[in-house]
């Protein structure tokens, strides 16, 4: 498979399904097991687990051929030096994140056009990270190793934790008589006009809805409506949303006020 300048000449996969998948996905490419011998290539990029990438390195030290020169992982958490087995002998290593999800659940191939690339480690891997990036049409962006764990942090809170709480919406609107798929469709425009006003915004001042207004009572009546874990989740995100209406001055003293003692009786 070749793709501006990239060609690719093997995956690996430990499992039968894992295999599978890759077929589907890269058809034409050889797809192997992890007793293979590895061919002379110039650069292998490891797209696996964060516990396992220790491991996964000691076991490649022996199998890589003298001509790899570059070996890439893409962990948000992990730096480069997970990799430090692979390292030296004229061979460099970096870490290349996707700033995307990756649904296991659908094993569709995830579109990465315009999609920011988060780059750090040895210069060599660096700049072949940064080509890998582009030709994959991302937007590659150099961040230090020890940024990464606040990187990774802030990816979690927008896109892993925006889904529990969604999922935990529509879960709400069912016990309030919509059907799941009818719950999931009526959330969808919400959802999404609200996550494009919150990335064009400098700050909280696109927030909508009874914390934005200073709405004390809707807020009470918010929390006695939702179950204990719901509620207590509403009241977490809900005075972290009120420390930057205050910080930005959205909303008077005396607003903040009352929103707080209306948190303050979660149930």
């Amino acid at each position: 498979m070749t793709a501006a300048g990239l060609r690719v000449v093997g995956i690996e996969a430990r499992s039968p399904s894992g295999r599978a998948r890759a077929r589907r996905a890269c058809p034409g490419v050889a797809v192997h097991g992890t007793d293979a011998a590895l061919p002379a290539v110039h650069a292998v990029l490891l797209a696996i687990p964060d516990s396992e990438l220790a491991a996964c390195a000691r076991a490649l030290a022996p199998r890589l051929d003298p001509a790899t020169r570059v070996v890439l992982h893409t962990s948000g958490l992990a730096p480069a030096s997970a990799l430090e087995p692979l390292a030296g002998r004229h061979r460099s290593i970096a870490s290349m994140h996707p700033l995307v999800t990756f649904p296991s659940a659908t094993g569709r191939p995830v579109a990465l056009d315009g999609v920011v690339a988060a780059i750090e480690g040895e210069a060599a891997a660096v700049r072949a990270a940064f080509g890998l990036a582009r030709t994959l049409g991302m937007r590659p962006v150099r961040i230090a190793a020890d940024a990464k764990a606040r990187y990774h942090a802030a990816a979690a809170l927008a896109a892993n934790l925006s889904h529990a709480l969604v999922a935990t919406a529509k879960e709400i609107l069912v016990e309030a008589g919509f059907s799941p798929r009818a719950a999931g469709e009526a959330l969808r425009p919400l959802v999404r006009g609200a996550v494009e006003s919150a990335t064009e915004a400098d700050g909280m001042e696109s927030l909508t809805g009874p914390l934005a207004r200073g709405d004390a009572r809707a807020v009470a009546a918010h929390l006695a409506a939702l179950p204990e874990d719901a509620a207590a989740a509403y009241g977490a995100v809900a005075r972290l949303a009120l420390a930057s209406l205050g910080s930005q001055r959205l909303l008077t003293e005396s607003q903040i006020h009352e929103l707080l003692r209306a948190l303050t009786v979660i149930p």
